[in-house]
Parts: structure tokens; sequence; C-alpha cells
């Protein structure tokens, strides 16, 4: 009887694992004067593991061979010796018709294949997938970390409007009131550059009542900061 695979997609928002394979980061960085960057991988496993990696826009069911980017990625697909690592050079290829006043967005794609077992009968193989964003920034933005300082919130009872004048993704992954615990939002909000969204929340707000949302800084922490609704 042939063996099973299973491929098993999993989205990880703040963990960098793929599987056996861990990962330097949460998120990258490509700036627009940079020529390259560079992304290390690291196979904790006993057994060697085959990692695919690739960049999509953000629809995750297209297929690699599908999607046109403007970086080259260095391997695409690596064997990863156990214990060993293997380093991702990727490369801007063209940025002449990406926005200069604002940030784009794709998503890092990191499968784990691990090696076929065939001296078990059913053996169940997983090939895990992790997606990592990766943004390209240009230059003369400001510092994103002043970034969360300038949304403006805006609360209509149970209703949360949150409008992104600046040019930098934000991911948002709570929201409190002032010394209080509980949760307001349900799940994590990615903004995106000069947008506006609207939320539910857990209870109704008034204006002037004092939020401290914590988001994601470049590096994978978690900042909080003190907001007004108006």
């Amino acid at each position: 009887m042939k063996a099973f695979t299973l491929i098993f997609a999993l989205l990880f928002s703040f963990y960098s694992l793929a599987g056996n394979i861990i990962i330097n980061g949460t998120r990258f960085i490509f700036h627009e004067n940079a020529k390259e960057i560079t992304i290390n991988m690291m196979n904790s496993a006993d057994r060697p593991a085959v990692a695919q990696v690739w960049l999509d826009n953000g629809d995750e069911q297209n297929s690699p061979e599908m999607i046109t980017i403007p970086f080259q990625i260095t391997p695409p697909v690596a064997k990863i010796e156990a214990k060993g690592g293997q380093a991702l050079r990727i490369k801007m290829l063209d940025k002449e018709h990406l926005p200069t006043d604002r940030e784009s967005l794709w998503w890092l794609n990191v499968l784990d294949i691990p090696p076929m077992n065939t001296d078990e009968i059913n053996a169940l193989q997983l090939a895990i997938k992790s997606r990592f964003k990766f943004i390209y920034r240009p230059t003369n933005l400001g510092k994103p970390e002043l970034a969360i300082k300038q949304l403006i919130f805006k609360a209509n009872n149970k209703e949360l409007t949150i409008e992104n004048s600046t040019p930098f993704y934000i991911t948002i992954i709570k929201i409190t009131e002032n010394n209080k615990k509980a949760y307001l939002n349900n799940e994590a909000i990615m903004l995106a550059p000069k947008s506006t969204e609207t939320i539910r929340l857990n209870k109704a707000l008034r204006s002037g009542e004092t939020l401290i949302v914590s988001n994601i800084n470049d590096y994978g922490s978690t900042i909080a900061s003190k907001i007004i609704v108006k």
C-alpha cells in the first residue's frame, strides 16, 4: 500500500517556524536602497528537509509558477541537512512600477517538505507551510515607529473606525480600555497604507475614552500605545 501524503498548511502570524525549519525573523523589510536581503533557515530536525520558498501577493491559492513578482529568490528549493542551515537571497529585479509614496506588501511562503518514509506502511507525511509578511519600503517615508500615533480612532457604539493616513502597513493585535485586560477586538487587524477600516468591538465606546493599542513593530515585538478615541 502506498504511503499517504497530506499537505497541511499552517498560517503563523507571529512565529518564525515552518515545521522543523526555523526562520530568522517574523517579518522582513526590503528597503529601497538595498540590492538584496538574506534570510537564514535552520533545520532543527534529525533528518534532512527540503524547503520550497516563494513570494505571493496575497492570494495563497496561486501556485508559485503562476505568480509574477519583482524579486528573485535564490535558491527557490533547497535541501537542508539535519541540524544544518541554508541562506536565502532575495534580490530586487524591477522596482520601476512600485509605489514610492507607501509600502508594498507580499507574503513569503516557506514550505517544509519532509522526505517520504518508504519503510512504514500508511505513513503520514506532513508538508507544513508558513507565511511571513514581506514589505518593500521606499526611502523618505518617515519613521515607522511613529505611525501608530498618527492613526485616528473614531467610536460609534460598538463600531470603531480606524483611519491610517500613514504610508506604512500597521498590524494591531490587541485593543483594550485603559487599565483593563479584556480585549475589545476579536482578531488582529492589518491596516494598509492610506486606508480606513471599521471593526466590531465587544463593547460600546464613547468619544474621549483612552485605549491601549498594541501593534507589531519591524522586529516582531509588541508595542503598546495610549490612544484617545475621537
